[in-house]
């Protein structure tokens, strides 16, 4: 890939040299970060891409693939586009591409997410030489709640001739999960980044456990030593909508977030007449935890976060109900609601 520098003409005068000379350093500088990248990370300070290659697939596509993470350097979770520039054989212009990494929300510091192009070589002939990089990265503000109360279990190495991952997906929760997108990062021998997979699921029933698979591309099948990274992207439950949990036959739990929040179990213990969340707030101040318990509680309940008596911001009875509204501070949080009637 040819590299060009930014050169300044500098105009020769006495009142102008320092500008000049202030200029021409701050211009080498930047010059010097765009030609000379960290072979490791291209970016910004919100996020950067951990690294990328190219291959050709059997039908002669350029196929782009890579990871991004989230740069500690940033406080807020990120909603990130990946980007790449190149030529378009039929405009006859350069052209942005843009691609959603397989992760919808970057939380965690410098944890890789894949991402994956696939182009028409004939349309876009350069393409193999683009370099990706991040188009656009923004906090993210929209309240969402997502579910992460799921199990994977997989072996790392491959099996088979077509070196296929198989594995087994669990919802270890009481309610429904729905467009369960699972991802991993395809490595070498070397520990390279070679291919990005992916699978889908559009339902997992309640403590349903079901098979899952990735297939690597044809193309590069033989080099593939082992995959990591393994994870899952749920889609986001609508916000201003209680989930619905039936604890009963004649009782029923619903619950709401209104901020970042993401829910890593949940469960009823029909022994101790509790409710449990293992809740992580991921962004950097409160969010609110709405629950409905129906019909309304008789005797009272209680709360506890943490292993510690909670008092909740509102606790009342209407309508053949009992609302409840908490207040969860950032960072990982137990939350259990006892003394529920069934």
């Amino acid at each position: 890939m040819s590299r060009t520098y930014n050169h300044i003409s500098v105009a020769y005068s006495v009142t102008g040299i320092l500008a000049c000379i202030i200029l021409l350093l701050v211009s080498f500088n930047l010059s010097y970060a765009v030609d000379h990248p960290d072979p490791n990370t291209t970016g910004n300070p919100r996020a950067y891409v951990k690294n990328y290659s190219s291959y050709l697939d059997a039908d002669n596509n350029t196929i782009i693939i890579g990871s991004v993470a989230k740069s500690d350097y940033q406080i807020y979770p990120q909603n990130v586009t990946v980007g790449i520039l190149t030529y378009n054989n039929i405009t006859a212009s350069d052209e942005i591409i843009a691609e959603k990494p397989y992760n919808t929300i970057l939380s965690k510091n410098n944890e890789p997410f894949p991402f994956k192009f696939k182009l028409n070589s004939t349309i876009f002939p350069l393409a193999a030489e683009a370099e990706p990089f991040i188009l656009k990265s923004e906090n993210v503000s929209m309240p969402t709640t997502k579910l992460n109360t799921i199990k994977l279990d997989y072996p790392a190495i491959p099996q088979g001739k077509n070196k296929e991952l198989f594995g087994n997906i669990t919802n270890t929760s009481p309610v429904t999960i729905n467009n369960i997108t699972l991802f991993a990062i395809v490595n070498d021998r070397n520990s390279i980044q070679i291919d990005s997979a992916r699978t889908f699921i559009p339902v997992l029933k309640p403590f349903e456990q079901v098979q899952f698979s990735f297939t690597p591309d044809p193309a590069i099948k033989d080099r593939v030593y082992f995959y990591s990274c393994v994870g899952g992207d749920i889609d986001d439950m609508k916000i201003d909508e209680f989930k619905i949990v039936n604890i009963s036959a004649t009782k029923i739990l619903g619950y709401k977030f209104s901020a970042l929040v993401q829910i890593d179990s949940m469960n009823y213990n029909d022994s101790s007449k509790q409710f449990n969340f293992a809740i992580n707030n991921i962004y950097p101040y409160p969010g609110s935890l709405s629950v409905e318990l129906m019909p309304v509680q008789n005797s009272p309940i209680s709360i506890m976060m943490d292993g510690s008596p909670y008092q909740a911001t509102n606790l009342k009875n209407t309508n053949n109900k009992t609302s409840i509204d908490l207040s969860i501070p950032k960072g990982v949080h137990d939350v259990a609601i006892l003394n529920i009637e069934k």
